[in-house]
């Protein structure tokens, strides 16, 4: 059933939607809904996992579970980590998560570093005269000691090219075959969410790239913020995203 709403906040049904395009797959971390059987089989199964509130953004309330030896687990959330016990592990998370929400599990992705830090890029869309574009990318580098790159948690913006420069990762890829790849797939992100969101307008894509070069689709904001293209010293490229904007929302209901 198709939805006309401008917002879709769950990113567990955005997910699913996307999962069932067979070129977009490949793009997504395995993910599944946060229970007491999921978050064991998780966690024992990959190095790392991420629980991510279903509803929010700003990286709040996300959590990492990082396998340990001997049976043991560090859990960290923005603030601080800590050891427990598989035993323990299921009490241990419960108490950092937020109340009252629902969460997700995803697999853990070892992040490509800049300088040692995880970055990940930001792929701003907008759907003028009803075609979806491409308006900007802009990449975010983690804060020291962080593992989200969300400005308010302390990241800091970077132009792509440089990001993708600047890189560490095994086997070096060109950067204009990495940004192609990366149009292509954002692209087709928005045509696929598009479809079954008609009243979507504008888009921001979290991409991030692993340790081999692949890139990897972490969350679709339907209502996203783009202050950080003023940010990185694009300021009429931020311009340009932000008269798009206000034509696209001019009389739309909120």
């Amino acid at each position: 059933m198709k939805s006309q709403e401008h917002k879709v906040a769950s990113k567990g049904l955005k997910h699913q939607v996307m999962e069932q395009h067979p070129s977009l797959r490949s793009y997504l971390p395995r993910t599944s809904w946060f229970s007491q059987e999921s978050l064991n089989r998780w966690a024992t199964r990959f190095p790392v996992t991420f629980l991510k509130p279903d509803q929010g953004g700003g990286g709040t309330g996300i959590l990492r579970i990082r396998r340990e030896g001997g049976g043991s687990f560090e859990v960290c959330d923005r603030r601080f980590c800590c050891s427990v016990l598989s035993s323990d592990l299921y009490t241990a998370v419960k108490k950092k998560m937020l109340p009252e929400r629902r969460y997700l599990v995803q697999e853990g992705i070892q992040l490509a570093v800049i300088r040692g830090r995880p970055f990940d890029i930001r792929v701003m869309l907008q759907k003028p005269g009803g075609r979806w574009v491409i308006s900007g990318m802009v990449a975010k580098v983690a804060a020291k000691g962080q593992f989200v790159t969300n400005r308010c948690k302390g990241g800091r913006p970077l132009t792509v090219e440089r990001a993708l420069e600047e890189v560490s990762i095994r086997e070096k890829r060109e950067v204009e075959e990495v940004l192609r790849e990366l149009k292509q797939m954002s692209l087709l992100t928005a045509k696929v969410l598009g479809a079954r969101f008609p009243g979507l307008r504008e888009l921001g894509i979290d991409v991030g790239m692993d340790r081999r070069g692949h890139l990897w689709v972490f969350e679709v904001n339907t209502r996203p913020r783009f202050q950080l293209f003023r940010k990185v010293g694009q300021p009429r490229l931020y311009s340009r995203i932000l008269q798009t904007h206000r034509r696209l929302w001019i009389g739309a209901s909120r």
